[in-house]
């Protein structure tokens, strides 16, 4: 058995990494309404559930202006109604590892203020689930890919066990935190996991062709409610014109959905 800690969390905007200026997250999840119905021969009201509600708590960073023609939090999240691509990756007494749950959803933002006396920090606040979000799933993911650069495609094995494929689909959510050209992102599925040639992309599951290399990038691709996915999962990276990307990618399996 593992705990997670907060300190162990790490946020990722719209493809900017904002750990080292965060500090807490409010609560986070999704919830289904129950609102009440009955028939002309009901004796009592029947409770149906609705809709699934996705949330996520007030963001607590440090405001830390940065250098001219940079971006930070401030930079970013200082306008109104921001659309925001967010991913919490929780990291079990370490820093987030593949495998690790994510939190992963589209949100517009609906407050940002400064406050404090010495260090300032900021709140930003977060409106419901942005209707351009994947909205037929659940936001709780395992971790494809922890932050770090790559420079060639994935040959190694899975290290995400479903024990069985499903047939749900699912939401995979990348973040482009930096490239040197254009590259795609993608997940690629098994049903054994024994070598190389086990292993095909998952159809659907890709950024297509994006690059980095003004600004980042970040996306949610939503597959059918009724795809296949196989029983093992690993992320994929192929090159366009870059030499090296840094990325984060999650997938949300669709085993549940309200």
């Amino acid at each position: 058995m593992t705990r997670s800690n907060p300190k162990h969390i790490r946020v990722y905007i719209n493809g900017y990494d904002f750990s080292g200026v965060a500090r807490n997250v409010g609560a986070f999840g999704f919830k289904n309404e129950a609102p009440l119905a009955a028939a002309f021969t009901d004796a009592v009201n029947n409770t149906i559930l609705g809709n699934m509600d996705v949330f996520c708590g007030a963001l607590n960073a440090f405001l830390s202006p940065v250098a001219a023609g940079s971006t930070g939090l401030h930079e970013l999240l200082k306008g109104s109604g921001v659309l925001t691509d967010l991913l919490l990756a929780m990291g079990a007494n370490a820093a987030p590892v593949v495998g690790c749950p994510v939190f992963a959803h589209k949100f517009a933002q609906s407050e940002y203020k400064a406050n404090g006396e010495g260090i300032i920090g900021v709140n930003v606040n977060f409106a419901n689930a942005a209707y351009s979000g994947p909205t037929n799933y659940p936001p709780f993911g395992l971790l494809l890919h922890a932050s770090g650069a790559e420079t060639a495609a994935n040959t190694g094995l899975a290290t995400i066990d479903n024990g069985a494929e499903s047939t749900a689909g699912g939401v995979f959510a990348y973040q482009l935190l930096s490239s040197d050209g254009t590259c795609t992102l993608s997940v690629d599925d098994a049903e054994a996991n024994t070598v190389n040639g086990d292993f095909s992309a998952l159809s659907g599951a890709t950024s297509g062709s994006i690059t980095a290399a003004v600004s980042p990038k970040s996306g949610f691709i939503q597959l059918a409610t009724t795809a296949t996915v196989r029983r093992y999962l690993r992320f994929q990276f192929a090159k366009g014109t870059c030499n090296t990307a840094t990325f984060v990618t999650a997938f949300i399996r669709g085993e549940y959905r309200p």
